[in-house]
């Protein structure tokens, strides 16, 4: 058993540094290939809507073709993906290709990456539902938020480290670590035959028990992401900082965030009777906080402060609303609604960046409000509902 989470831990792990070990070096490289901004927007772009059109995909074939063999084929696509990007970026920066071919290369080679990389954490996912039992649902979802928040924080640190060397050089250790991976899923995973034999029953979003919990999981990413992308020209603004100083303090302010994450989940996997709702709201709470904190505060210690009670929050909701959704649907759909929480992700990372700088050209103030407001209506939505026990006897420990 020990393997198996280790396994799933790592698969996940490795996927999310895999997305995110592009973010940094992305912007220097467009600028060296000599295409604009608006470039470097579409290309990221595309990728997102792959991941949120494919996680859905990949974790019904979870269901019917059995969860190792998905995640082996995501990271062999991750590699190849991350083969052709490299390639063509060290095509473009040598010059060997430019211009419109450049560009329609990119766009292809990331949103490949984007197709492959959903089916990893979608499947591990729906393992992870497949090896707890619903009262340690949460501490199993816990170790799964936490290998997100370590490729959170880990992923950008790995790319600037392997920048020092050359810009290109975090592409060629984004197309290693899938090898690696898939080295550790086929030594470590025992097969597992698929939870159903005929064609999976389909999972909606808006099917009662499941609508809510991705409702909190679109809130919950969309606060994630949003502070990812409007975080560094707010606090340059508030503090009047100089562009390496807004660096120094983003860089540390999102790190913390992530450590509070790791912590935060780490303890959650050691109090397995931890729920969804309760999860989920005090969550809330802390991320309302946050972006209060953020709202008003006038120095870098109460900004410090909001980043660290912002990764408690997201710590808290992650699990919550992965474990909520997970028990609020049969064993034979678990890979379908993992994929559900996967598509919810990538919607956040196409809505939130549009969403929220335009909200900034309006008020700068503007994103963190409407951020707090989303995730106050998904908290009262959550405590208006009446939540039976059902199947999973969701909210309580109760036995029949």
């Amino acid at each position: 058993m020990a393997r198996v989470r280790f396994s799933i831990f790592f698969s996940v792990f490795v996927a999310m540094v895999g997305l995110m070990i592009i973010a940094p070096v992305m912007p220097p490289l467009i600028r060296e290939l000599g295409l604009s901004e608006t470039h470097s927007g579409v290309i990221i772009s595309l990728g997102s809507v792959a991941m949120a059109a494919m996680a859905p995909v990949w974790g019904g074939l979870s269901d019917a073709k059995g969860r190792k063999p998905v995640i082996v084929i995501g990271f062999l696509g991750m590699f190849v993906s991350y083969v052709l990007f490299t390639f063509t970026m060290y095509a473009g920066l040598t010059r060997l290709i430019s211009g419109g071919l450049l560009v329609v290369l990119l766009i292809v080679a990331c949103a490949l990456v984007g197709l492959f990389i959903p089916a990893v954490p979608s499947s591990a996912q729906a393992y992870m539902a497949d090896v707890t039992d619903e009262k340690g649902r949460s501490a199993g979802m816990a170790l799964i938020g936490a290998a997100n928040g370590m490729g959170l924080v880990l992923g950008p640190a790995i790319a600037g480290a392997f920048a020092l060397i050359g810009l290109i050089w975090p592409l060629y250790i984004g197309a290693l670590l899938p090898i690696v991976a898939m080295v550790v899923v086929l030594l470590l995973v025992p097969a597992h035959k698929p939870v159903i034999q005929a064609k999976p029953p389909k999972v909606s979003p808006f099917q009662k028990g499941v609508r809510l919990y991705l409702f909190a999981g679109l809130a919950t990413m969309l606060s994630i992401v949003t502070l990812q992308v409007v975080g560094g020209f707010y606090f340059q603004d508030q503090l009047s900082l100089t562009t390496q100083e807004t660096a120094r303090m983003i860089s540390f302010g999102l790190m913390l965030s992530g450590v509070a994450m790791i912590v935060t989940q780490g303890l959650q996997m050691k109090k397995p009777k931890w729920q969804p709702t309760p999860l989920i709201l005090v969550g809330s709470l802390l991320l309302i906080i946050s972006m209060a904190l953020f709202l008003f505060a006038v120095g870098f210690v109460g900004f410090y402060a909001a980043f660290f009670l912002f990764g408690i929050g997201a710590g808290l909701m992650m699990p919550g609303f992965m474990a909520g959704a997970s028990l609020a649907v049969a064993r034979e759909q678990q890979g379908g609604v993992a994929g559900l929480v996967g598509s919810v992700q990538g919607i956040s990372a196409v809505i939130a960046p549009i969403l929220s700088t335009s909200l900034y050209r309006l008020d700068k103030q503007l994103p963190f409000a409407v951020v707090a407001g989303v995730v106050l209506l998904m908290a009262i939505t959550l405590l208006s509902v009446k939540n039976k026990p059902a199947r999973s006897q969701l909210f309580t420990n109760k036995k029949d």
